[in-house]
């Protein structure tokens, strides 16, 4: 009978040891040696080889998936590698070098579209598009004057008479504004063209003119209202695609807010644009603004590697006996027998007794468990947009409330529900692309698992958390590792009795450690696919009012941007300031007569020329509010001056037509004196007619206490 048990084990053996032969065979030719090489190079980073290597394996063996899901995802990579070096080369300036660049990426990826538009950008000139830029921003109606040049001095000559005289150079008239004033001046305009001569003079005796039609100027004085009177109005749509129309619009107010002018713009929700009416400078302003603002976000791709370490250590010390027991068995042979009373018992024979003894093996065996992959996902983001990847299952868990059975009773009647928790591996990843070529990217990793139950059959959620944020260099990896689960289970076995012996006990028994430990390791490698698109005019700073000065105020000039360069001005070519009588303490409205359109916002500047110091001052206004409406009252420069946190009061009426202004000096015996604007009164035109705005009452101090009086006008407006 030992000898059949024997021969059995041996035969098992042989059987086992086939099968794990073959098992081993199998898995050394599970994948081609031309996948292998391909995954070399992958590893390596040389997507081209690889790429050669997977196409041949997949040619080979054509159903094969993973050949297939391992060609796709090295072209992925090749795209963004040669998509990467042709910007670089493009930002160098070496244009047939990301040109070929260009050409590799998209022969792995014919369907980019957006490869595609940027190499079809690419030996586009900027030039072009700042001469479209220019030309829809110049005035429709241009002058036409002789290109010969001006050789003309003047030395105290009359205004007027210079402006004529170039008007007759030209063959162009010159009309003037009511309020234009005639003074002396020096100057010298020799070889110049005449729209050089023209801004010239302008700016020397602080005009401006407007084109009235193809022979016509008119020349008006520089003053703010005057400005809002004559200059031109342009309109233009611009349609956003990365930013949100209603949150900028406030911060574009504000950038181009003036003194006397907010700008008009109108928002469609719907479209994602912005409507600007304004001047022509300030709509090209608004235009350079949104397309500094208007950029695309960033976008990355992310390459994570989840692995799951469930390493397993065994550990076997000691004997071990086999799992059949010790006997005693009696045989004889009886086959000749033929009852009960003749059967051959003999007790002395040896022969007839069988023993059979458990077999013994002493064991030092240690073993340990592998890794295996639990996920391989790419992630394609936007900057400072979360990505989110989970991994697992949704497991039920039990709520119990208790509700009342009746009204106003106790609550007492059990209500179960149930809510879906996930279970398994969840990432969340907020990527945000600096300029540095570097990615910030805010990590929460949360790993849960089951526990077993608890009190009714609840389940037990194991959770294994970490949130970080770190910040890598395109194309870095990092290793995240050390959410250790750690379980431990000892046994002991062997012969009852003889086992728990002390000291000889160990003789007789088995002793088994069994230590299981899970390990999650993250590896991530983000890479930037599209930065944030910045070229050399987005780092230049933008210029306010420079065009204005520089051309002398000319309305309807076109694009701001022009550079021209104005003559320098010695103080001999300077005019001498024109004499006036200033009335003394006079308190007046500019301008004095003003047609507007209907719906249209203008602005009246409250303006005061004292001789003496003034302290503190109340204004009581009144205007027809069936013609006009104020909309609000702004502080001058006049309360600017005795500081920074000067108390301004306003109170408007539009019931009653009526306006109440007021300022205080922060020191009683500090105070303001000479010419300035006190405040400028914003109106907005209601319906066609004529109205005035006047002075009713004025109430002024100087720092000794002593009452100021003002002489006062009246502003005539025309709604029309």
């Amino acid at each position: 009978m030992v000898e059949v048990f024997l021969r059995r084990r041996m035969s098992m053996r042989k059987t086992a040891f086939l099968i794990i032969i073959t098992f081993a065979f199998w898995g050394c030719v599970t994948f081609s040696q031309t996948y292998k090489l391909g995954n070399e190079a992958e590893i390596n980073k040389n997507w081209d080889k690889a790429i050669k290597y997977y196409e041949r394996a997949q040619l080979e063996s054509p159903n094969e998936p993973i050949y297939r899901l391992a060609l796709a995802r090295v072209k992925s990579s090749a795209t963004l590698f040669h998509l990467q070096e042709a910007r670089r080369l493009a930002n160098q300036g070496k244009k047939e070098e990301a040109q070929a660049e260009y050409s590799k990426a998209l022969s792995y990826d014919p369907m980019n579209m957006s490869i595609r538009e940027e190499m079809k950008n690419l030996g586009q000139e900027a030039k072009e598009k700042e001469e479209t830029e220019k030309e829809s921003y110049e005035f429709p109606i241009k002058l036409k004057v002789s290109e010969g040049k001006v050789e003309l001095k003047f030395a105290e000559a009359s205004l007027r008479s210079i402006f004529q005289a170039l008007g007759k150079h030209a063959g162009v008239n010159f009309i003037f504004d009511e309020q234009f004033k005639d003074v002396p001046l020096t100057i010298d305009l020799a070889d110049r063209t005449f729209e050089e001569a023209v801004n010239f003079v302008c700016m020397s005796s602080r005009n401006f003119y407007r084109i009235i039609d193809e022979k016509t100027l008119i020349v008006v004085p520089d003053q703010p209202m005057k400005r809002l009177q004559y200059e031109a109005t342009a309109i233009k749509v611009f349609y956003l695609s990365n930013i949100n129309a209603q949150e900028i619009q406030n911060a574009l107010a504000m950038m181009l807010r003036t003194q006397f002018k907010t700008p008009n713009i109108i928002v469609d929700k719907n479209l994602n644009s912005i409507t600007i009416r304004d001047t022509p400078e300030v709509v090209a302003m608004a235009e350079k603004l949104l397309k500094i603002w208007d950029k695309a976000k960033g976008e990355v791709l992310i390459d994570l590697e989840i692995l799951e370490v469930s390493r397993t250590r065994l550990r076997e010390l000691g004997v071990d006996f086999s799992q059949q027991a010790a006997g005693l068995k009696f045989s004889t042979d009886i086959t000749n027998t033929t009852g009960w009373e003749k059967l051959p018992i003999d007790f002395t024979k040896t022969g007839n007794f069988f023993i059979s003894l458990p077999t013994a093996l002493v064991n030092f065996l240690e073993s340990d468990s592998d890794t295996k992959v639990i996920a391989q996902p790419r992630l394609r983001g936007v900057s400072d947009e979360e990505i989110k990847y989970l991994v697992g299952q949704k497991v039920p868990i039990p709520q119990t409330t208790f509700t009342p059975i009746a009204a106003g009773g106790v609550s007492q009647q059990p209500i179960m529900s149930y809510t879906q928790q996930d279970v398994g591996l969840d990432v969340k990843i907020k990527p945000k692309i600096h300029f540095e070529k570097e990615i910030t990217l805010e990590l929460e990793v949360k790993i849960t698992s089951l526990g077993g139950k608890g009190i009714a059959d609840i389940p037990i959620i194991n959770t294994r958390e970490v949130k970080n944020i770190i910040r890598l260099k395109d194309g870095e990896t990092n290793l995240m590792a050390g959410l250790l689960r750690e379980e431990e289970r000892k046994s002991l076995k062997g012969i009852a009795g003889l086992k728990n012996i002390p000291l000889l006990g160990s003789l007789f028994s088995n002793s088994e450690k069994t230590v299981e430990q899970t390990d999650v390791i993250l590896t991530i490698t983000p890479y930037i696919i599209r930065g944030i698109p910045l070229s050399e005019e987005d780092l230049k700073p933008l210029w306010v009012d420079v065009e204005r000065i520089t051309s002398a105020g000319r309305i309807g000039r076109g694009f701001p941007g022009e550079e021209e360069v104005m003559p320098e001005v010695t103080e001999e070519q300077l005019p001498e300031p024109a004499e006036e009588e200033a009335a003394a303490n006079e308190i007046f409205l500019d301008p004095a007569n003003f047609e507007v359109p209907k719906n249209r916002e203008f602005r009246i500047s409250v303006n005061m020329n004292s001789e003496q110091e003034i302290s503190n001052m109340t204004l009581n206004l009144s205007f027809d509010a069936k013609v006009m409406r104020m909309t609000d009252v702004l502080e001058g420069g006049v309360v600017r001056q005795l500081g920074e946190k000067v108390p301004f009061f306003k109170n408007i009426d539009n019931s009653g037509g009526s306006c109440t202004i007021g300022f205080s000096s922060p020191e009683p015996s500090r105070g303001v004196k000479g010419a300035g604007s006190v405040a400028v009164l914003v109106f907005e035109a209601v319906t066609e007619g004529e109205a005035l705005v006047s002075i009713s009452n004025i109430t002024a101090n100087s720092p000794t206490g002593k009452a100021v009086s003002f002489q006062t006008s009246e502003s005539q407006i025309v709604v029309r």
